[in-house]
């Protein structure tokens, strides 16, 4: 039965992945999928740990166990901060990043020294391995580990909802009923029945809550869906260039826009000649009037408009971003518009100067 709770747990999170592959979108951060990486090799590592029979085994297992448990309450940290809309500052990314694997550091000692675990062994508990251990001094850094993020978590949780009316109070709750089922596995869970490890199942929970809230989040984010929306309609292209106009990367739409593209290499200058001239000229004037103008440009039978900004990693400025946006048929109207109005101004003329020419006759 035990061995069963594992093993469909693992079987479901496996699904999660596939489900999380499926529907992943460009505007998704990184961290979403560190969420479902950890989780499974977690819900792996615990039926590996059913079916170990040596006590060396175990403790292997157990160590790429407590990845999970080390990094996992971090990542999903930074997700809630970021579904909050709460940027943390790089130096605190970077510190709590540290202290997470100065953790892991302490957990790679067991069975090599007393600090973490002072004596470990393993016995069968209803058909499945139990490592059965004793704490050492440094144990008590997991527990300050947990206690940490989960209230750092509910902080967010609390600013998020009480501070920023622009995320989804929908999103929020999903969160929080996550980080409450987490607790209660941890800390309540364990008191009822040491049987089962609950926060297998507190991880898969964490699993389908961010499927939800993935699901929803680009909702919430214009730009993303806009964007998104202009590229799949294949009306907009893009196109990279450096700081030293090299050439660096161009998006399909671009390429078929301009198929010269498809010839340029990376980190080289654009190779068509007048191609190289026109981007040349368009980030000169961008450069030198600091202001992003829209520039008409034709190719046979089509009119792009072309916008000049600036290409960004981070907040450093790398280059510069052309964008390509296919306006032919709104060109062409605008042409057909000024031509009517042209014709009318020429109809109206000659009306006016035979009304004149008629009104003389009569005068005279």
């Amino acid at each position: 039965m035990v061995l069963s709770y594992y093993l469909v747990i693992c079987i479901l999170s496996a699904l999660c992945c596939a489900v999380y592959y499926l529907i992943k979108r460009n505007y998704y951060s990184v961290v979403y999928s560190l969420v479902f990486l950890l989780a499974f090799l977690s819900q792996f590592c615990y039926v590996l740990l059913a079916y170990a029979r040596e006590v060396r085994e175990a403790l292997i297992i157990y160590k790429f166990l407590y990845i999970g448990g080390c990094y996992l309450p971090l990542v999903g940290l930074f997700l809630i901060f970021s579904i909050c809309k709460i940027n943390l500052p790089k130096w605190v990314r970077c510190l709590l990043i540290l202290f997470a694997t100065f953790v892991y550091v302490c957990v790679l000692t067991a069975g090599y020294s007393p600090l973490f675990y002072k004596s470990v062994d393993i016995e069968t508990r209803s058909g499945v391995t139990v490592l059965v251990k004793e704490y050492g001094p440094l144990h008590i850094l997991f527990y300050v580990e947990i206690g940490f993020f989960m209230a750092a978590t509910i902080f967010a949780l609390i600013y998020g909802w009480l501070k920023k009316p622009e995320v989804s109070r929908k999103n929020l709750a999903i969160a929080a009923f996550m980080q409450i089922f987490s607790i209660f596995a941890y800390f309540i869970g364990r008191a009822i029945t040491k049987e089962i490890e609950w926060m297998a199942l507190a991880d898969l929970v964490d699993e389908i809550g961010f499927l939800i809230i993935m699901n929803r989040v680009g909702m919430y984010s214009v730009d993303d869906l806009v964007s998104s929306s202009l590229v799949k309609e294949g009306k907009v292209g893009y196109v990279s260039l450096d700081s030293k106009k090299r050439y660096l990367s161009a998006t399909d739409v671009a390429k078929r826009f301009l198929p010269e593209l498809a010839k340029n290499h990376a980190d080289r200058i654009v190779e068509n000649d007048k191609l190289r001239e026109m981007f040349n000229t368009w980030i000169d004037e961008f450069r030198n009037d600091n202001l992003s103008i829209k520039h008409v440009y034709r190719k046979g039978d089509f009119i792009y408009l072309i916008h000049v900004g600036e290409l960004f990693d981070g907040s450093n400025k790398i280059g510069y971003l052309i964008e390509i946006m296919d306006d032919t048929e709104h060109q062409q109207h605008m042409e057909g518009i000024e031509r009517y109005n042209q014709n009318l101004n020429r109809e109206l003329i000659a009306k006016t100067k035979l009304i004149r020419e008629l009104t003389n006759k009569q005068d005279n």
